[in-house]
């Protein structure tokens, strides 16, 4: 007797009911995970999705797979639990090149284990996001297929990891290229593995979180893989050892590698998982130093590091707004909780809120204790941060002027981290600094003068055109409002004007560069242009993106002060020095308050010699 197996009809994907979600086992425990079902070649992916837990006893061991979605739309299809499901093509290409031959391959992925329809349970999921990545047996970056001289760049990956594994390198000179068998510089395989280290992937804000919460970690592209410990390395030798700051002033890594600033978060965490507890201090200041950095109190209502990673991560892009915060959450402690029914708006907002709440909480419980509240509290170094980060010179989004808009790059490198030394434009008491639902954040100060005259020429990396170029005509520009000016300025002194003392404590050089602060200094990448960087003394790339005259210009006040303001700042501005701020503010009436323009940098008052005027009154003000 002949048996024959018997198989079922095919069916097209066009004849295959859709996939139906079901409810999760638990809203705070639950999650499903993809079982890709074995096969090879062109044979199209089955999945079986199954439920499970991300802790206890129950729960079922998975990767979880960390890619970017690309294009929104789910044209692909592929066979879910016997039914339809749409994906889209980045996922199709991530679940073919893990898919096994012979075997089963457990993987969670947000677009198949979540119902991104059911806003409540993408709520529920976005929180428990963390724990998801963490509880995971390793996280498999997904940079997609071979394409633009890919392969070549991986190639020079490569030679670059056996460098350091069997000669055990960890600097490299640009003298070194041809004793170790490397490219010379500009050849082809530099800039095509630059091109791989800048994939859509490594510029995710989600991908913060996803790599910082577990040890294993590994980027495959194509039929390559790097463990994330091997790029680290590959980076270090790039662009020189990674220095030991926290630098949460994120426009110093304006011209770095998105995988150096993520790679700083992620070391930072492990740190701070690994070090051994100790008491927090009374009074934490903003420190960038590592070693001096104390670990918060377990009981703190918001999370230490959220504002430090907003910045940090600001340069990230997300395709949901509300992700720049919901997407960081993972990693520390807060009491935000994500609501995809509220607008971008609010959720900045909100945080905003809580961040001027902490200062009057501190500052409550002070004045109960008969304390004097410092300005060097953590809670207030942070608000007045998070001030120097907001303006309309950095919103794009319908705000009030003094809340951040974290989807817009910062115009210009905040001011409030000082050049080397902090500045203290508002002195050492804090004087009124809360928020009013009815009628805005409510600041006091004085009121030191009116902007005059203010120049035009915008200084960015951006700007089209030759970048030294730009640099000399704003550098001229500036000089011309200087100089009619400088006679009478109160920033000028007997032996010094206020032009040539602001250069100095700028560290600008007498043509307008940058010269940057000794922490900056380290050799260039191999990944530079290298025409952009003549001589160290004119460095353009350095002057447009960490120099403080990027994004501002010149100005001269009624009363003759020289300084800093930002772009697109007005003849009828103020300029006003709020109690206990670093930086004295820009500011435009509007509403019967005003609205904050940014910070400005005023020769002369930086260090609080404007609360010494008499004829200056200290008077409250309302920022809408």
């Amino acid at each position: 007797m002949n048996l024959t197996r018997w198989k079922s009809p095919s069916q097209t994907h066009e004849e295959t009911p859709d996939f139906r979600y079901g409810l999760l086992q638990s809203t705070k425990t639950g999650i499903r995970l993809a079982q890709i079902l074995p096969g090879s070649g062109n044979k199209g992916i089955a999945i079986k999705l199954i439920d499970s837990h991300v802790t206890g006893r129950d729960r079922i061991p998975y990767d979880a797979l960390s890619y970017t979605w690309g294009s929104l739309a789910r044209t692909k299809f592929i066979i879910c639990n016997g039914r339809r499901l749409a994906v889209t093509s980045t996922l199709l290409e991530a679940l073919q090149r893990f898919r096994d031959r012979s075997k089963v391959v457990t993987l969670w992925s947000d677009q198949i284990c979540i119902c991104q329809e059911r806003v409540k349970e993408r709520n529920n999921q976005v929180q428990m996001m963390g724990e998801i990545y963490r509880s995971a047996r390793k996280v498999v970056v997904w940079l997609g297929e071979h394409y633009d001289d890919s392969k070549a760049g991986m190639q020079l990956a490569d030679q670059l990891r056996n460098i350091l594994r069997y000669r055990h390198v960890d600097d490299l000179q640009f003298c070194d290229l041809d004793a170790y068998g490397l490219p010379g510089r500009g050849h082809k395989k530099w800039k095509a593995l630059a091109a791989v280290l800048r994939r859509p992937w490594f510029w995710r804000t989600w991908v913060v979180q996803e790599v910082v919460l577990n040890p294993n970690v590994e980027i495959v592209l194509g039929a390559n893989m790097l463990t994330w410990e091997d790029l680290e390395g590959i980076v270090a030798l790039l662009e020189g050892p990674m220095p030991k700051i926290w630098q949460v002033d994120q426009v110093f890594s304006v011209a770095e590698l998105p995988f150096s600033r993520i790679n700083r978060i992620r070391l930072r965490h492990r740190r701070l998982m690994t070090r051994p507890p100790t008491p927090a201090l009374s009074s934490t200041t903003f420190t960038t130093d590592w070693a001096d950095e104390p670990l918060l109190e377990d009981d703190q209502a918001d999370d230490p590091e959220l504002l430090d990673l907003l910045l940090m991560s600001r340069g990230l892009g997300t395709t949901d707004p509300r992700d720049k915060v919901y997407a960081l959450l993972g990693l520390g402690k807060h009491d935000i909780i994500p609501d995809y029914q509220t607008s971008p708006e609010d959720v900045f907002l909100e945080f905003a809120q809580h961040q001027i709440g902490s200062v009057t909480d501190v500052r409550s419980r002070k004045e109960q204790a008969g304390t004097e509240m410092s300005v060097n509290e953590r809670e207030v170094r942070r608000a007045m941060v998070m001030l120097s980060c907001a303006g309309r010179q950095n919103q794009q989004r319908k705000l009030p002027s003094w809340v951040p808009d974290w989807t817009v790059n910062l115009a210009s490198r905040p001011l409030i981290f000082g050049l080397g030394k902090r500045y203290s434009a508002g002195g050492s008491k804090l004087g009124m600094l809360d928020y009013d639902f009815d009628v805005g954040l409510q600041l006091s100060g004085i009121l030191l003068d009116t902007v005059h005259h203010v120049g035009s020429i915008l200084l960015d990396f951006d700007v089209p055109g030759d970048p030294h170029t730009l640099i000399t005509e704003w550098w001229s520009e500036a000089q011309q409002i200087a100089f009619e000016r400088i006679a009478r300025s109160p920033g000028s002194t007997l032996y010094l004007d206020a032009f040539e003392a602001m250069r100095r404590r700028l560290q600008l050089c007498k043509h307008g560069y940058y010269l940057g602060e000794n922490r900056t200094q380290k050799r260039n990448s191999f990944l530079d242009d290298a025409d952009l960087v003549p001589d160290a003394a004119h460095n353009a790339v350095q002057t447009l993106t960490l120099g403080p005259t990027r994004g501002r210009n010149m100005f001269a006040s009624s009363t003759g002060y020289l300084g800093l303001v930002p772009h697109g700042t007005r003849e009828g501005d103020v300029v006003f020095v709020v109690r206990g701020a670093d930086v004295p503010y820009v500011l435009r009436q509007y509403e019967g308050g005003y609205e904050l323009i940014g910070e400005a940098y005023v020769q002369g008052i930086m260090e609080g010699e404007g609360l010494g005027m008499s004829d200056l009154m200290t008077q409250d003000i309302i920022l809408r």
